[in-house]
């Protein structure tokens, strides 16, 4: 079977935008409508076999639509910057003279993502419906949609037209194709352009008994001209009362520091009330059809939203029937997605970890890195999915390799299972110590762990890192299981806490797998959940893999990104075409190409990125990535410090 997608090609589709095939663009103004009009030559379709499939591939594609069981084709997306509140009056995509090519074989359906690892043979199970159909799929040319986000610094309207210059009549076996396309928008510019204040850049939102321990860290951000100010829950529960809980009374404080201060970077300070099922500050969960609870910080940053061309706050419950952020077969809550903050939590579950963690921000950003170790990045991963029809295809390994590619001036080391590199926790702590600025890591996980496969073999696994040795109830746990006596010994011996060293050396990790950063883990879920389900899904942790990695003292990760729920993923060489697969290199793409700097922004960006190329609002997978996808440090850090 012809391999679709090597790595050249990935890099090519995962670029945002196509500007660089366009011939003209032409801008005029007329009674206060801008119209923009862009002609783009297109390359000819390229067909691969796949199996007893065709692949279709369009190198000015920047995604495919993937529907399950429907055909895989390209699309392309152009995404507008316009400024905050305009509005758009029309939008209209014309192709030039349509050729057709009979077909082969049929064009491969899309496999169904996998989700915790359930569904790791790949599935390509066709729609009888649309291959037995002679009508054109899909059954448009174009779609657009408009959002509210954050371009930089700047709140603006991201206008999203996706393109389909190839389609396909499945009972004809035809290809219908177009050598070129033209897009037309008109839009209106506000009447009094909404400008936002610029008196603070930082808001600092946490308890009254953090305030003491965060003063340091506000004064710092003062010092290095990041206006900053610290608001406790207290003063915001007194001042705003018109929400409908606490976290909606937060959401609305939020929204006013915005429009009176103009805010850009929002703190969260504080996690769990110790191992207690209480909040220093609560979170908001959000659902889809994978997933009955996950954290979602997004809530907090997803500010605004665009309906029926007017910008209004978006208050996760677009149904109004009291239930936030809901995603079912049956009914779901339409949100933007877009953050319009830059929002990062500190998840301190006590004064010492505030203290730990202001210190180490401030240790940070107060001596810069030195390129002898910043300037290193750590790849690391193996087989996620071994059962994979494509046997070569290792997607961690794949998806590493894809953030590498971005990152100019940087060197490369690749801990992967394929390359016997990656053997087991000993050589990640190795490299880790040794110092690195940024890592990339990825495979199976649960608040505790993150493991991996070495090269199709589904039975064995390489321990990447295990962040606790509670020896007891491991093996007691193997009692649960019903593994043997030696089983049990064998737990209850075990070292798995690793020892990292690294210092001063922070990296910014990035994770991919399950519940990684599911920061509301507690030892009492062992009796509140019971044992087996605390243990089973390792929930019964005092503290989340990506927080313990984050708030250790001497060492560990200045910031750390993953998902609060299931990770999800695309297997084989699909992998970097949706999901986690996509979602991750996005923020190397940030950092090494377009230059941001703070990790905040490269987190926001990386999310509005994914949410302008996927209709998060049509797959609850794609919402999901974006909703579980959490920042566990100082948004406003500057990555490797002031120089």
């Amino acid at each position: 079977m012809k391999k679709i997608l090597p790595l050249i090609i990935i890099g090519i589709l995962i670029l945002s935008g196509f500007g660089a095939v366009a011939l003209t663009e032409i801008e005029t103004v007329e009674n206060e409508l801008i119209e923009k009009t862009d002609f783009y030559s297109l390359s000819h379709p390229i067909l691969c076999e796949y199996g007893q499939y065709v692949s279709v591939e369009l190198e000015d594609a920047t995604s495919f639509e993937m529907v399950p069981g429907e055909p895989v084709l390209p699309r392309i997306t152009k995404v507008y910057v316009l400024p905050f509140a305009s509005v758009i009056r029309d939008v209209t995509v014309k192709s030039s003279e349509v050729k057709k090519q009979i077909l082969s074989n049929e064009i491969r359906p899309a496999p169904e993502p996998v989700i915790d690892g359930k569904n790791a043979i790949k599935t390509e199970v066709k729609s009888e419906e649309v291959y037995s159909s002679s009508e054109l799929y899909p059954n448009f040319t174009y779609s657009y949609r408009t959002n509210a986000g954050l371009d930089g610094d700047k709140n603006v309207v991201f206008l999203t037209v996706q393109c389909y210059p190839v389609r396909y009549s499945p009972a004809e076996n035809m290809l219908y194709y177009s050598d070129n396309i033209e897009i037309n928008v008109i839009y209106e510019e506000p009447s009094d352009p909404i400008t936002f204040p610029d008196e603070y850049d930082l808001l600092v939102i946490a308890p009254s008994e953090f305030e003491q321990a965060l003063q340091p860290l506000i004064n710092h951000k003062n010092d290095h001209n990041l206006n900053t100010t610290l608001i406790t829950l207290e003063e915001i529960y007194a001042d705003h009362t018109d929400g409908r809980d606490d976290q909606e009374n937060i959401k609305l404080y939020i929204k006013d520091a915005k429009e009176n201060w103009g805010v850009t970077y929002v703190l969260l300070v504080g996690g769990m009330v110790g191992q207690k099922d209480e909040w220093y500050l609560p979170v908001r969960y959000a659902s889809s059809p994978s997933e009955d609870a996950y954290i979602s910080d997004l809530y907090y940053s997803d500010i605004y939203k665009i309906v029926d061309n007017e910008t209004v706050f978006d208050d996760w419950d677009s149904n109004g029937n009291g239930i936030f952020a809901e995603y079912s077969m049956f009914i779901k809550d339409e949100i933007d997605g877009n953050p319009d903050v830059h929002i990062g939590r500190l998840a301190c579950r006590d004064i010492g970890q505030v203290k730990t963690m202001a210190n180490k921000i401030i240790n940070y950003e107060k001596n810069p890195a030195d390129d002898s170790w910043f300037k290193h990045m750590l790849l690391i991963g193996g087989d996620t999915y071994p059962a994979s029809g494509d046997t070569d295809a290792y997607e961690a390994e794949l998806d590493t390799n894809v953030s590498a590619s971005y990152m100019d001036g940087f060197e490369f080391e690749r801990l992967w299972a394929s390359l016997g590199t990656l053997t087991g926790q000993k050589d990640v702590e190795q490299a880790i110590n040794s110092g690195a600025g940024f890592i990339h890591m990825a495979g199976h996980a649960n608040p505790s762990i993150l493991v991996t496969h070495p090269p199709n073999n589904k039975s064995a696994k390489i321990k990447i890192l295990h962040m606790y040795n509670l020896p007891f109830i491991n093996a007691l746990g193997m009692i649960v299981k019903k593994k043997g006596f030696s089983k049990f010994l064998e737990k209850l011996t075990e070292p798995r806490m690793p020892t990292l060293t690294n210092g001063d050396k922070l990296p910014v990790v990035l994770v991919g797998g399950c519940h990684n950063s599911q920061f509301n883990t507690s030892l009492l879920n062992i009796l509140n959940d019971g044992f087996s389900h605390a243990y089973g899904w390792g929930e019964f942790v005092p503290k989340c893999w990506s927080w313990w990695l984050t708030s250790k003292e001497d060492g560990g990760a200045i910031a750390t990104i993953g998902n609060t729920g299931l990770g999800m993923g695309l297997d084989g060489f699909d992998y970097p075409n949706g999901l986690d697969g996509w979602l991750y290199p996005r923020f190397f793409y940030n950092y090494g190409q377009l230059g941001k700097e703070h990790v905040g922004e490269l987190h926001s960006a990386a999310i509005s990125d994914y949410v302008n190329e996927f209709n998060i609002n049509k797959d609850g997978e794609d919402r999901q990535m974006v909703q579980q996808w959490v920042l566990l440090g100082d948004p406003s850090l500057m990555v490797g410090g002031y120089s």
